[in-house]
């Protein structure tokens, strides 16, 4: 998967997220918009709820088994899920990471 790949799969999530909130509560589908933080649009809950489904979304499209909320998440110096450009950067490395350390099949 390339960049905009990625940022349209968590479009795809804030569109569905979208769905359940008012309208002047909406998400801008934007890499610049706040996703958590101070300053962002989602709640812890909704949060999850976004990743999960952006990492469903990826591990389809890109036949892989990612976990985006671990541990390697929460060691990041910045976080990851603090807004859309953070995410995508942060799902882009953890792709490479993939790729570059495939999972040997199993005999």
């Amino acid at each position: 998967m390339n960049h905009d790949e990625v940022a349209r799969e968590i479009y795809t999530a804030i569109h569905r997220a979208n769905e359940w909130r008012s309208p002047e509560d909406r998400l801008v589908c934007a890499e610049g918009t706040t996703l958590y933080g101070s300053g962002g649009g989602l709640d812890s809950l909704e949060l999850v709820s976004l990743i999960l489904d952006v990492e469903a979304a990826v591990n389809k499209r890109a036949g892989t088994d990612l976990v985006l909320a671990d541990e390697h998440a929460m060691s990041q110096r910045h976080n990851p899920f603090r807004n859309v450009q953070s995410l995508v950067d942060y799902i882009m490395s953890r792709l490479s990471e993939a790729a570059s350390c495939p999972i040997a099949p199993s005999s």
